[in-house]
């Protein structure tokens, strides 16, 4: 029972016939929910804006790169081979 002691971080030493009220804080940051939540939501986003523009440009480069002259031929002249 004495190995339980130490990784107590309360005064508690059983739940049952607890009364909470009394206790005061049971876990540390108490009162900090709301601004790591409101933190959390910039930083989801801020993830979305910053990989839709990665996509926009990815997609961009890619567009560029089939509407190429030399790749609309050689895609063409193969299609043309084929009927």
């Amino acid at each position: 029972m004495t190995s339980i002691q130490f990784l107590s971080t309360t005064i508690v030493e059983t739940w049952s016939g607890a009364d909470i009220s009394q206790l005061g804080p049971i876990y540390p940051m108490v009162g900090s929910e709301f601004m790591l939540f409101i933190i959390g939501i910039i930083f989801w986003l801020g993830f979305h804006v910053a990989q839709a523009r990665i996509e926009k440009k990815e997609l961009a480069d890619d567009e560029a790169a089939a509407k190429s002259p030399e790749r609309l031929s050689r895609v063409f002249k193969k299609v043309a081979e084929q009927f």
